[in-house]
């Protein structure tokens, strides 16, 4: 999906991100780079950045046990990822000195974990927090008015609102295809 929208896909299970962002971009990083991820990051399972992962698996689990103490507290409902502030870390080196990070991915109180020294040390900028929605809503609903912008361009489901519940479920078991579902109300 995101190929389809124009962007560029690294697959960590095969690449070491950081390295294929800074060589698709002359050596030096991105200008803006947004984390939109949060606890969610999973490590990779093989790969350059595997090995990475590994020697912080001790540190990732602390983070898990911090963020989300009872995981699974529905059964197989929401899991954290496995790897709490590895997007973090992955975004402070991958965007240029002087750059701008965003982060709008969620975060709980409860995570200590940010790479400050090294965010600090390249100069950057940080912008973050929940979404503004309202401030957006009105340009957006604009765009789909004018056709700048088309919802059905994201869309991997159309399901009726009354099972939004079991939406989430699977949403949350991160079943394949659920990833933004339009809810229809009934007729």
């Amino acid at each position: 999906m995101a190929r389809a929208q124009g962007a560029e896909v690294i697959d960590f299970n095969q690449d070491d991100s950081v390295e294929c962002i800074r060589e698709l971009y002359g050596g030096i990083g991105v200008d803006r780079v947004i984390d939109a991820v949060g606890v969610d990051a999973v490590s990779p399972s093989q790969g350059p950045a595997a090995a990475q992962a590994r020697e912080r698996s001790q540190q990732f689990k602390q983070e898990v046990q911090s963020v989300a103490p009872q995981t699974d507290p529905q059964g197989d409902q929401w899991r954290p990822g496995d790897a709490p502030s590895q997007v973090l870390e992955w975004a402070v080196q991958a965007v240029a000195k002087a750059g701008t990070m965003s982060i709008i991915g969620v975060y709980p109180p409860q995570l200590r974990s940010f790479p400050i020294g090294m965010a600090m040390n390249r100069n950057l900028t940080l912008r973050m927090g929940n979404c503004n929605h309202r401030h957006y809503i009105p340009s957006l609903v604009e765009d789909v008015h004018n056709g700048t912008n088309s919802p059905e361009d994201v869309l991997t489901r159309t399901e009726p609102l009354t099972d939004v519940l079991e939406g989430y479920r699977a949403f949350d078991r991160r079943e394949p295809g659920w990833m933004k579902v339009q809810l229809i109300p009934a007729a």
